[in-house]
């Protein structure tokens, strides 16, 4: 039986960090997992000396030392693994008991790289700011329908052979949507298969600022991704300025398909969100426009 690496960028994550170590060691299967690899460059007074004071042998931490992008921390862990598959989750998530079983499950014969499916952890239930980012950043990776392919996953629930990870160079080196770009230039090579019963609960942020500020961020770098990977006209110039409408449009009938799908109780939840929701799709188109300046390099 293949082996697993897990894989976890840390900054400042002494919150929710615990969450994380604690439920992996509480898998089934956990005998597979041959390593945790912590990757952290926090620079708080509560992460390191949490981590330096974790008590398992399989966990190793690297300090990066000073603050660097996840996609890097995540190469650096991808370099230091020896197991035959890796599993990359953040610092802000946690397994579902079973992640490693249908992560083994799913990685076989000729799939080399698959995803699964997201949680909204039930302490946030209730969080109108955590609900609302579960269903802006992950409405495509509910836990509903069979095993299919993507064309992408997010990187907290990404697992691969790591000799295709290395055959593919790793992430590349961008402050967002490196994942994105990752599962494009590998789909090119492989099929991507998702299997929504590969659970993992992401924790979300409940400050409504930071909750906004990060909503533009990623529409920023979606415009961002996209001008690099596919070179169309509809990407430059004003273009997306024209477009974003119909963008937006086409984002909201995809959501309703898929809640449609998922369930009466993720419809329940939206409508508990449903002003917040509009509220960060707005920072996120607004930060899409800002795209068209691109990043300074």
């Amino acid at each position: 039986m293949d082996s697993i690496s897990i894989i976890i960028p840390s900054y400042n994550s002494s919150e929710t960090i615990p969450a994380t170590l604690d439920n992996i060691f509480k898998l089934n299967n956990v005998d597979t997992v041959k390593e945790v690899i912590v990757v952290d460059s926090s620079d708080d007074k509560k992460t390191k000396p949490f981590l330096n004071n974790y008590s398992n042998p399989k966990v190793k931490i690297i300090t990066s030392g000073v603050r660097v992008m996840p996609a890097i921390q995540r190469n650096i862990g991808a370099r230091e693994a020896s197991g035959d598959i890796l599993a990359f989750i953040d610092s802000d998530a946690y397994p579902d008991k079973n992640w490693v079983a249908f992560i083994l499950e799913t990685i076989k014969e000729q799939t080399v790289m698959g995803g699964g499916s997201y949680l909204l952890p039930e302490f946030q239930h209730d969080n109108k700011v955590a609900i609302a980012q579960y269903y802006l950043q992950f409405n495509e990776f509910l836990p509903a329908g069979d095993i299919r392919q993507k064309a992408f996953f997010p990187s907290c629930n990404i697992f691969c052979k790591k000799e295709f990870f290395d055959e593919m160079g790793g992430f590349p080196e961008v402050r967002a949507s490196e994942d994105t770009l990752f599962c494009l230039n590998a789909g090119k090579k492989t099929e991507l298969v998702f299997n929504p019963q590969a659970k993992v609960y992401h924790i979300f942020r409940t400050d409504r600022k930071a909750f906004l500020r990060n909503q533009k961020m990623l529409g920023k770098f979606v415009l961002v991704y996209r001008k690099d990977f596919y070179k169309s006209f509809i990407y430059k110039g004003i273009m997306p300025l024209l477009t974003i409408p119909v963008i937006t449009l086409i984002k909201l009938a995809r959501l309703r398909s898929r809640i449609t799908q998922a369930g009466k109780w993720h419809r329940k939840m939206l409508r508990k969100s449903l002003g917040t929701f509009f509220v960060g799709l707005t920072y996120w188109s607004f930060g899409y426009v800002s795209g068209i300046k691109g990043v300074k390099k």
